[in-house]
């Protein structure tokens, strides 16, 4: 549960402009850990880098087949 909760909590991260906002302008780790529980997500640090390692590869992905297409 804890790393599809952080795939969740990325996924949102990435979509969602004003959670976005709301995430960054939090004041402490404190803040972030309950908004975090508040918000229905349960995971660990392990787990959420494990996510974002995830959404970077997803992007590298991406920008590769954008760079192919360019090239054509």
């Amino acid at each position: 549960m804890s790393f599809s909760s952080a795939q969740q909590f990325v996924a949102r991260m990435k979509e969602d402009k004003e959670f976005r906002g709301k995430v960054q302008s939090l004041p402490n780790e404190e803040a972030l850990k309950d908004f975090i529980k508040v918000q229905g997500y349960e995971f660990d640090q392990r787990a959420l880098v494990g996510a974002m390692a995830a959404c970077m590869a997803e992007l590298d992905i991406m920008m590769e087949s954008m760079n192919k297409l360019g090239k054509e």
